[in-house]
């Protein structure tokens, strides 16, 4: 009797634990991903919402109208080049994207305001309107680069490295937000798509800047020179530099400057994967992005096991995977002395009775890099540019430092291409702009992506940003 009265305390202690576990996991699903939830699509009180509540306006930076609504119709800008360009950051109206139509419905449906302006709507007898909201981004900058893009697709990503604003993200193709009802039961539809935000892609020769600050920051690590003959044997394979260019005597300067694989992959095997894996995953990789103001997709990097998956690594070429936003922050932290803002993608949140429900702050997300090993960084990524393989990102009277990639992937077909990268900033106080160019199987990140990137800084600046 007294063994059973035992288990019975046991079993009771057991479920005990079990349930407060399972509350406690509840609160922190509820506190990390309540407001995802909230904003998904199938949430039936969004969707019971917009049948009683006329949406709030979404404006751009500089008060462009990007959404708003006449009646029951959900409108959006005119301009059909200006429409694409900011389809994917504006989303739609049946939640077939992640865009601020979505991600925001708690404004633009009114579920923030306060009990008062509730009321007095009720009293009216009229519908309900819900709050206009300002998003960080800049329709004019976001068109223009999509009409520097042209038909390639892929994406374009720039920020404030200041402050995080998102100032555009271009994913091409976009959609037509006013013809969306059309791709409803495709979800798998490339327009869709955000490439900024979801995409994830090999990074090529930009993940150079995370074994670079590896290095920087194992100073136990003798820094060495090595003599470049545009190949090297690790493991009885071959790792070349491209069209096997013989660099000759390379320290890590000129290596990242003339973007020598021979020197990074030996450099990674001398680093081993456990650091190499510890600085890339200080910059974000391997962590789930649980931003604000948007959702996107964790970069990964993988461990290898021996030597020459390591060596891949150093060089962007294993199984790493990046994001053109990360990539983006990833400028950013350089220029920005080692701190990494978190994106941030909305300005302000302003109710019917003119309350102000929401405005712009900053937030840093990691740190790290020192500052000291940062302005090493900095400084050779503006060599890069100067006089590496991205002088095709130069822009005259602005100091432009920056990474080319040129990442190597294998297509549906079988097919060996490669995705044409750029990642870079601005070194100004004035305009403390980062970026990242992905163009699918474009080709070369030096000749396809870095002239991009020039005319974005350029338009940017021009702008006033």
């Amino acid at each position: 009797m007294n063994q059973a009265r035992k288990n019975i305390r046991f079993i009771i202690f057991v479920f005990v634990i079990l349930f407060a576990a399972m509350i406690f996991y509840l609160i922190y699903a509820i506190s990390v991903y309540g407001e995802r939830w909230f904003v998904a699509p199938y949430n039936p009180r969004i969707a019971s919402m917009k049948e009683n509540i006329i949406a709030g306006t979404i404006y751009d930076r500089e008060g462009a109208k990007l959404a708003w609504s006449e009646g029951e119709k959900r409108r959006y800008t005119a301009d059909g080049s200006t429409r694409e360009s900011v389809s994917h950051i504006v989303g739609d109206n049946f939640g077939l994207t992640r865009g601020a139509e979505s991600f925001f419905a708690k404004y633009l449906y009114g579920f923030d305001e306060d009990a008062v302006e509730r009321l007095t709507g009720v009293l009216q007898g009229e519908k309900r309107k819900g709050s206009d909201i300002t998003l960080t981004i800049s329709a004019r900058l976001s068109d223009a680069i999509l009409n520097t893009m042209g038909s390639r697709k892929g994406a374009v990503v720039v920020l404030n490295y200041k402050t995080g604003e998102v100032l555009a993200s271009v994913s091409n193709p976009g959609f037509d937000p006013d013809k969306v009802k059309s791709y409803k039961g495709k979800t798998g539809s490339s327009v869709l798509f955000n490439r900024a935000f979801m995409g994830r892609y090999p990074p090529g020769s930009l993940f150079k800047v995370v074994t670079s600050a590896a290095v920087l920051e194992n100073p136990e690590l003798e820094l060495q020179t090595r003599n470049c003959t545009g190949k090297t044997e690790i493991e009885a394979k071959e790792v070349t530099c491209a069209g096997e260019t013989a660099h000759g005597e390379v320290d890590l300067n000129r290596a990242f400057t003339k973007s020598c694989n021979t020197f990074f992959a030996q450099q990674a095997v001398l680093l081993n994967g456990e650091r190499l894996k510890t600085e890339a995953e200080k910059f974000g990789f391997n962590l789930d992005f649980l931003f604000d103001d948007m959702i996107v997709y964790m970069s990964k990097f993988t461990q290898g096991d021996t030597d020459i998956d390591i060596a891949w690594s150093g060089i962007g070429q294993y199984e790493d995977l990046i994001t053109p936003l990360h990539a983006a922050m990833i400028a950013g932290t350089v220029a920005n002395k080692g701190i990494m803002m978190e994106p941030r993608l909305l300005k302000s949140a302003v109710s019917p009775g003119a309350s102000t429900l929401y405005t712009l702050y900053s937030k840093q997300y990691r740190n790290p890099v020192s500052e000291a090993n940062a302005n090493i960084l900095k400084d050779m990524m503006l060599d890069v540019v100067k006089e590496g393989t991205g002088t095709g990102a130069k822009v005259s009277k602005l100091a432009v430092g920056g990474k080319t990639g040129t990442a190597e992937y294998t297509d549906e077909k079988g097919k060996k291409k490669e995705h044409a990268w750029f990642i870079g900033f601005i070194d100004d106080e004035k305009h403390p702009i980062c970026l990242a160019v992905l163009l699918e199987g474009a080709g070369g990140g030096g000749k396809y992506a870095a002239p991009v990137a020039a005319k974005a800084f350029k338009k940017a600046v021009d702008l006033g940003y």
